[in-house]
């Protein structure tokens, strides 16, 4: 509820993120181009990708970098929206999700503090080029 009153809020019409034009100029794109932003940004980090995992199995290897568009790109990101919800959100209630996220923070800290005291670092640092 607290999620869908934000996004009514940030945007008052509903984005055209399926439906849109091959006119890219500023004025025409831009709501657009901020939704999509908005959208994939609530996204976790694991069901980036869903879409290839979903459309292997029917033999699709991801697309080829010359036939991108910005819409083919957001119509994809949508559809790895949608796929979320489906698999995450979809048939939940408010408080079993809450139960959910809750497990797997608890999950993160352990395998977090397991790592610690084994002294496995997983973390990328940069390397550090000493300038004499």
């Amino acid at each position: 509820m607290i999620l869908s009153l934000k996004w009514v809020s940030r945007f008052p019409l509903p984005p055209d993120l399926l439906g849109m034009k091959r006119d890219y100029s500023k004025e025409i794109d831009e709501p657009s181009l901020r939704s999509n932003q908005a959208l994939v940004r609530t996204i976790p980090l694991s069901n980036k990708q869903q879409l290839k995992v979903h459309l292997k199995k029917y033999g699709f290897r991801g697309f080829k970098l010359k036939e991108l568009t910005p819409n083919k790109t957001r119509r994809a990101q949508c559809a790895n929206w949608l796929l979320y919800y489906r698999e995450e959100i979809f048939g939940y209630s408010l408080k079993e999700l809450q139960t959910r996220k809750k497990e797997r923070l608890k999950q993160e800290e352990e395998e977090n503090k397991r790592k610690k005291s084994m002294g496995d670092n997983d973390e990328w640092r940069p390397p550090l080029n000493e300038v004499v």
